[in-house]
């Protein structure tokens, strides 16, 4: 397995994950998680990467915002479509592209010693996601954030065995190959909590925020879901998310992380 380059399917991110009701979701999920840190001091503007951000549409609204943003992906593609829309929502003067590969990031000095970084919907891509985690130590100041999203494997297990796909998921489990054909948004590495919580420690990063993101939404009946006002399902989204044992079923998972230096783990 190699890292997952998304050159062949940009096109189709901006509407299936970052459009309608899963956007939503998504967006309102990470903006109540990182109020805390985005307030901060008064006045006071961070320095943001986003690792293997895409199309950066979370990055640019902080960029909006004011705050300093480096906008990193191994796809030219993706980098293509968020260069469109840092001149559309004119954002140069804040937002800096660099077609880069996540791990080569902390050789860069303009990118290290960032007051957040954001890895969303990466680590699931990787051959070593592990690995990653520390690089991404690698590139925060003492005392900053990781803002840090991945495909929950228990929430696909759930789903799985909630269609009666049995021999799928045992085919699955047993394989250790989890995405569907080269076409697929289904990630080849979906993970576990655990995992990702001894990653964590391990690196020296403690978890101050815990939510699900598309905790019920995606288990619903369609015609259900369709006829409900998209607002009515964020917002039970919002109130569910934080909730156990909801968020460990969700699509996705969001961790909020602090790297308290002091304890950090090998570089």
């Amino acid at each position: 397995m190699s890292d997952r380059n998304f050159d062949d399917l940009a096109h189709r991110f901006r509407k299936r994950i970052y459009g309608g009701l899963k956007g939503d979701i998504r967006l309102a999920v990470l903006n109540r998680e990182l109020a805390p840190v985005l307030a901060g001091e008064p006045g006071a503007l961070l320095k943001v990467v986003d690792a293997g951000g895409g199309q950066g549409q979370f990055a640019m609204d902080l960029a909006a915002a004011g705050h300093r943003v480096f906008l990193a992906d191994i796809s030219a593609q993706m980098l293509a479509q968020a260069g469109e829309r840092v001149e559309e929502r004119k954002l140069q003067d804040r937002v800096t592209l660099l077609h880069r590969p996540l791990q080569e990031l902390p050789g860069l000095p303009e990118v290290r010693e960032a007051d957040l970084v954001l890895c969303h919907a990466v680590l699931e891509w990787l051959e070593k996601p592990g690995e990653a985690i520390r690089r991404l130590r690698d590139l925060l100041r003492p005392g900053g954030h990781l803002s840090l999203t991945f495909y929950n494997r228990r929430g696909l297990e759930y789903r799985l065995l909630q269609r009666g796909s049995f021999r799928q998921l045992d085919r699955n489990i047993n394989s250790g190959h989890w995405g569907g054909h080269p076409g697929s948004l289904t990630p080849q590495n979906p993970l576990l909590l655990e995992w990702i919580e001894d990653w964590l420690a391990q690196a020296g990063l403690s978890v101050v925020a815990h939510s699900g993101i598309r905790c019920f939404s995606d288990f619903m009946e369609e015609s259900i879901r369709d006829s409900l006002p998209a607002a009515a399902i964020v917002e039970k989204e919002l109130a569910y998310s934080r909730v156990a044992p909801y968020r460990e079923l969700a699509r996705y998972i969001h961790l909020l992380c602090r790297w308290d230096y002091r304890h950090s783990g090998p570089a």
